[in-house]
């Protein structure tokens, strides 16, 4: 059964607009500002549904989650992990341990570097808050059934490994 055709918001319309004057590529514009959009609307909905009533950023819920799923990390591992700068990390960690969810390891190899590990409070925090998290990850996907949903997956993926290989290539940056 087909779907049903979501409007264009007014200010993706006044964008096309503007852009269609200039000869731009609307097709590829609209991906890369509905993927945009998208994403902060999802994120947003799902945060303020799963997070705000447990005090938690999205940072400090990706923070956990990582922390959760790969056990204890450096905080330069954390960043590479979540694609941030490690000032990114540290200020999370920091709000994190104020709270009691993470603590701060010294390692015993090279006293320098910094391991930031899950307290047993945090592992209570992120597997209650991970539950409400994915009630609204299938309340939103169920917009789409099974087939749509792993297709979507792919062309994300290629979407992702495309703007990589662009980002690591000098071609582009010469663009």
């Amino acid at each position: 059964m087909p779907q049903p055709t979501v409007a264009v918001s007014s200010e993706e319309g006044k964008l096309r607009e503007f852009m269609a004057q200039r000869g731009a590529d609307l097709d590829a514009q609209a991906v890369v500002y509905n993927l945009s959009h998208t994403a902060r609307d999802v994120i947003g909905a799902i945060d303020s549904a799963a997070l705000t009533s447990s005090g938690l950023t999205h940072a400090g819920y990706v923070l956990l989650m990582t922390l959760w799923i790969t056990g204890s990390r450096e905080t330069r591992e954390l960043a590479v992990a979540q694609r941030v700068t490690k000032g990114a990390i540290v200020g999370a960690v920091h709000t994190l341990s104020a709270a009691g969810l993470v603590r701060r390891v010294r390692s015993d190899e090279d006293r320098r570097l910094v391991n930031v590990v899950l307290t047993d409070k945090g592992r209570s925090v992120i597997e209650r808050v991970y539950q409400r998290w994915h009630e609204w990850e299938q309340l939103i996907s169920s917009e789409l059934n099974r087939q749509e949903q792993r297709q979507f997956v792919a062309y994300l993926r290629r979407l992702s490994a495309r703007s990589r290989e662009l980002a690591a290539s000098k071609s582009a940056k010469a663009i």
